[in-house]
C-alpha cells in the first residue's frame, strides 16, 4: 500500500487562494460545521468546471480514473472535463513513487506546481485492482476539490502508536521520513481551519490502518466508496 501525500498549506498558499477567489478567505465560506473535513481556504469557486489533463497512461486507465472520480460530481456542483491541454487545473501522471495530489486551488500556485507539471500522482493505478483504482481516484480527487484527510479532522481523536507507525512507513514501499508521517498521518487541523462535525470512519478520505497503529487497537478499513457523509459534505460545500 502506498498512502498518499497531502499538500501542506502555508501562508503563501492562503494568500494565493484568496487572490484566485476572494470567497476563499477564512470566515467567508458557507457557515456551519459539516461531516467529513475540508479546508475552506482551498475550495474552488462553486460551479467550477475543472479541466483534467493526463500526462501519460493508457486510455483505459484514464477512463477508469475519471469514472471513479465522477462520484464526487454526482453530489458536488463541480464538473471534471478531460482536455488535451497542459494548462489544465488538474494534471495527472501515473509515474512516480507515491500517490499524491495538490489540495484544491493550490494546484494553481506555480511556485509549487510548474506549468505543465503534474498536480496529481496516481502511482499505483497501473497495477492496482479495480477496487483499489476506485479508492485512489476518489481519494486523490477528493484532495483536488479541497478535502483533507479525515483522520486529520479535529474530531478524529485517534490515539496513534507513533513508534509503530513511524517504523511501518519508514520501510518499503513508502520510505517516509518522520516529518512526512507527522504531516500526513499525525497532523490534526485546528477547529477554526476546517469545516467538520463528527468524525467519519467510513469516509473515502481516511487512511486504512491496522490495530497495531493505535494504542487502543482501533482500526479502520480503506474505503473505496464515498460515504453518506462524504456525499452530504460535497453537496454542502459545493451546493
Amino acid at each position: 500500500m502506498l498512502p498518499c501525500i497531502e499538500s501542506t498549506p502555508n501562508g503563501e498558499h492562503i494568500a494565493a487562494a484568496e487572490r484566485i477567489d476572494p470567497d476563499n478567505a477564512f470566515g467567508r465560506r458557507r457557515g456551519g460545521g459539516f461531516e467529513a473535513a475540508g479546508d475552506p481556504t482551498f475550495f474552488w469557486p462553486n460551479g467550477s468546471t475543472l479541466r483534467v489533463f493526463f500526462l501519460d497512461g493508457e486510455q483505459s486507465l484514464r477512463e477508469r480514473v475519471m469514472a471513479a472520480a465522477g462520484a464526487w460530481t454526482e453530489h458536488a456542483n463541480l464538473r471534471f472535463r478531460v482536455v488535451d491541454s497542459a494548462d489544465a487545473e488538474i494534471r495527472v501522471t501515473f509515474q512516480g513513487a507515491e500517490n499524491s495530489s495538490a489540495l484544491g486551488v493550490t494546484a494553481l500556485d506555480q511556485r509549487d506546481y510548474a506549468p505543465g507539471a503534474p498536480t496529481m500522482i496516481l502511482a499505483e493505478v497501473p497495477w492496482a485492482t479495480p477496487g483499489r483504482v476506485d479508492r485512489l481516484a476518489r481519494h486523490e480527487f477528493g484532495h483536488a476539490i479541497g478535502l483533507v484527510h479525515e483522520h486529520s479532522s479535529p474530531a478524529a481523536g485517534i490515539r496513534w502508536n507513533k513508534p509503530v507507525v513511524y517504523q511501518a512507513l519508514a520501510g518499503p514501499p513508502n520510505y517516509w521520513k518522520p516529518e512526512v508521517v507527522d504531516s500526513n498521518v499525525f497532523h490534526r487541523y485546528a477547529a477554526g481551519a476546517t469545516q467538520f462535525t463528527s468524525f467519519d470512519p467510513d469516509s473515502v478520505m481516511i487512511y486504512g490502518f491496522p490495530p497495531s497503529w493505535t494504542l487502543d487497537g482501533l482500526t479502520y478499513p480503506e474505503n473505496s466508496e464515498l460515504s453518506a457523509m462524504d456525499k452530504k459534505f460535497a453537496r454542502r460545500i459545493y451546493p
